[in-house]
Parts: C-alpha cells; structure tokens; sequence
C-alpha cells in the first residue's frame, strides 16, 4: 500500500469517526425525545439506546486500534554468547 493511499484511508477512517460522533449526538438527542415523549403514545418496542451506544463504541475503538496501533516494549532476552564451540573430552 502506497503512502498515499494509506494517508487517503487516515482521511476517510477520521471522517467515519467525526461521522460515528454525529450519529452519537442524535442517538442522545432521540432517547431525549423518548423519556419526555407521552406513556400513553409510546410503541410497543423500544429503542436499545444501551446496545446502539456499545455498537458505536466498538467501532471507534476498532478504527483507534488501527489508526494508533500501540507499540510493544522492546523484550530483552538478555545477551547471547555467540560462542557455540566447545571441546571434545579428552576421555572416550
């Protein structure tokens, strides 16, 4: 993948999280609407406004995860010796 194309995706992964804020925002403002909304006019389903929010979370978690991957520590594995000779005994 060209740098350009990769930079291209950046654009477009940042615009479907800007996207991802905005369909927040109206998710906030309809269950607004429904806890102030008549008793007597509710329908018989319900929204899950929870689920729809964990779902919108997944998803910006999902598009940080590869825009921001994290990098690992380095590990030491502590030194090598380098020397992988060793003598023959002397008895057989």
């Amino acid at each position: 993948m060209s740098n350009i194309t990769f930079a291209t995706e950046l654009d477009e992964l940042a615009t479907t999280q800007r996207l991802l804020d905005q369909v927040q925002l109206s998710l906030d403002r309809a269950r607004t609407v429904a806890a102030q909304s008549d008793p007597n006019n509710r329908r018989r389903y319900l929204f899950d406004y929870k689920k729809a929010n964990e779902d919108l979370n997944t998803m910006r978690a999902g598009i940080d995860r590869y825009t921001q991957p994290s990098r690992a520590q380095p590990l030491d594995y502590g030194k090598v010796s380098g020397d992988y000779t060793r003598g023959r005994p002397l008895w057989r």
